[in-house]
């Protein structure tokens, strides 16, 4: 079996409904997965959810005033109160935050 560093998860969140679920990596990418909707010919679908959205959050800085190299690791994502048709998001790599839209 063979994988990559960078793919390994780092974070989970679902939203307050549980419709959407946010996948963060150590690559700095987020996966948005959306739930299945449920129909009356195949209930026990239940829990199952399709790739929404995939983008790129973070990616490797170098912070010249620490002379540090900023990793692209997403260490927490939170979702924010839903306003209109669109959900938004922030994720951040311990040092910069982003504000992610997924129409």
């Amino acid at each position: 079996m063979c994988f990559v560093l960078a793919d390994i998860i780092s974070t989970v969140e679902f939203n307050p409904s549980g419709e959407l679920l946010a996948t963060g990596d150590k690559g700095g990418r987020v996966v948005v997965f959306q739930r299945e909707q449920e129909t009356k010919s195949e209930p026990q679908r239940r829990g199952e959810y399709n790739v929404y959205s995939t983008f790129q959050s973070h990616d490797p800085e170098f912070d010249y005033l620490k002379s540090l190299e900023v990793e692209e690791k997403i260490n927490k994502i939170r979702w924010l109160p839903q306003q209109n048709a669109a959900y938004f998001l922030l994720s951040t790599n311990g040092v910069c935050v982003c504000v992610c839209v997924c129409v």
